[in-house]
């Protein structure tokens, strides 16, 4: 049998250590840690478990997504390109200093990227 993404990505202690360093990362990241440091504790706290369970539900895992749409979340954000493409650098950061295969970064950031259209200037 085939593993899932989830399985490659670490099961859901891997993609939780993931999500973590990629919002470290943000946060850190001139382009965009503006929109995350305006965020409150609470309000980061419940959008880093969106994304953890996004990505573990989307990757194949036992994990059901309760949260809005990507066009729902972003609808308003006017995100720019700059910023998505800041993003997308810290995803793919995060996962190579966590030593994942080409393979792996490379069918989480075509998921990145299919969703593009849903958060760019919406």
């Amino acid at each position: 049998m085939n593993e899932t993404l989830f399985d490659r990505l670490g099961g859901r202690a891997g993609i939780d250590r993931l999500c973590d360093r990629i919002v470290e990362l943000h946060l850190q990241n001139e382009v965009v840690s503006p929109r995350y440091h305006a965020l409150d504790d609470k309000t980061l706290d419940h959008a880093r478990e969106k994304v953890k369970e996004f990505l573990a539900a989307g990757s194949g895992g036992p994990v059901e997504y309760t949260g809005r749409s990507m066009l729902e979340t972003h609808t308003g954000m006017n995100v720019s390109a700059a910023e998505y493409v800041a993003v997308v650098d810290d995803i793919l950061q995060a996962m190579n200093e966590m030593d994942y295969p080409r393979s792996v970064c490379d069918e989480v950031l075509g998921i990145a990227y299919s969703l593009k259209e849903e958060i760019i200037h919406k």
